[in-house]
C-alpha cells in the first residue's frame, strides 16, 4: 500500500512540474559604448576607423583611428591621429581634433578640424600626448620625425586648445642625428627635452648629445604663438 501511495505522489509532482511553464532564457543587456568609441561615432560616423578622402596640404587618403577624449574646461574633445593611405617619403601624418558636447548617453558634434596638424613623415605622426602645464587650456603635443639622406630628425608641435579652436602655437627641433650620412667622420647626435615650462609665459628646451656642446633655448609666449627669445631660428641642427 506504501509503495502505491509514494508511486501517486511522484506522479502528481511530475505532472505539477510537466505543467509549469519554462522560464525563457535571459537576453544578454547591450554593453555601453566607451566614451572614445562614442565620441569618435559622434564625429565620423563610425566606432573604429574612417578613411576620409583628399585630407591635408596634400590631399591624400587618410584613415582615422579613435585616439583620446580630452576633458577640457570648455567640453570634451577628441583627438583622433590619421594615417595617409599608401604613403609617399613627403606625405604628413595627422590629428583630427574635433569638439563635443554630451548628448543623452553620446556625444553632439560641436567644432570639426579634420585634420588640425600635420607632421612626420611617410604618412604617420610618432605619437601625441595631452599637457596641462603650459596654461589655462590643455595643450597637445605633436611628435613627428623623418630621414633625409642619412639624416633623421624630429620636431614637436605644440597645439592649444582655445575655445574658439585648435592654435597651434610653436614647431620645436627635437631631435637630430646624422651618423648614417658621416661615412667614417665623427657624427652628431643631438636630443632635446622641454623644461623649465612657466605657464602661459616661457619654456626652455635643453639639447645634449655628441659632437656638439650641451646647449639651450628659451621660447617666450608672444600673442598666440612661442617664439625664440633671442629671436631667429633655432641653433639645433635640422634635415
Amino acid at each position: 500500500m506504501k509503495s502505491v501511495v509514494l508511486a501517486l505522489i511522484l506522479i502528481s509532482a511530475a505532472s505539477a512540474a510537466a505543467g509549469k511553464p519554462k522560464a525563457s532564457a535571459a537576453k544578454p543587456e547591450a554593453v555601453p559604448e566607451k566614451p572614445t568609441a562614442a565620441a569618435f561615432r559622434a564625429a565620423f560616423g563610425k566606432g573604429d576607423a574612417v578613411v576620409l578622402k583628399k585630407q591635408g596640404q596634400l590631399g591624400e587618403d587618410v584613415k582615422y583611428i579613435p585616439g583620446g577624449l580630452v576633458q577640457a574646461p570648455f567640453g570634451p574633445v577628441l583627438l583622433s591621429p590619421g594615417e595617409v593611405q599608401e604613403a609617399s617619403h613627403v606625405s604628413s601624418g595627422k590629428l583630427a581634433i574635433v569638439y563635443l558636447k554630451p548628448s543623452g548617453s553620446g556625444f553632439d558634434v560641436v567644432k570639426k578640424f579634420v585634420p588640425a596638424t600635420e607632421t612626420g613623415s611617410f604618412g604617420k605622426i610618432v605619437d601625441w600626448s595631452v599637457s596641462k602645464s603650459f596654461g589655462d587650456n590643455p595643450v597637445v603635443t605633436v611628435n613627428g620625425a623623418g630621414n633625409w639622406e642619412g639624416r633623421s630628425c624630429s620636431t614637436t608641435t605644440l597645439v592649444e586648445l582655445t575655445p574658439e579652436g585648435p592654435r597651434k602655437l610653436v614647431t620645436v627641433p627635437m631631435t637630430y642625428d646624422d651618423s648614417q650620412a658621416a661615412a667614417g667622420k665623427r657624427a652628431t647626435q643631438i636630443t632635446g627635452t622641454i623644461d623649465k615650462i612657466q605657464p602661459g609665459k616661457s619654456f626652455e628646451v635643453a639639447y645634449f648629445g655628441f659632437g656638439s656642446k650641451d646647449f639651450s633655448e628659451r621660447y617666450v609666449r608672444k600673442g598666440d604663438s612661442y617664439v625664440l627669445a633671442t629671436g631667429g631660428k633655432s641653433r639645433m641642427q635640422t634635415c
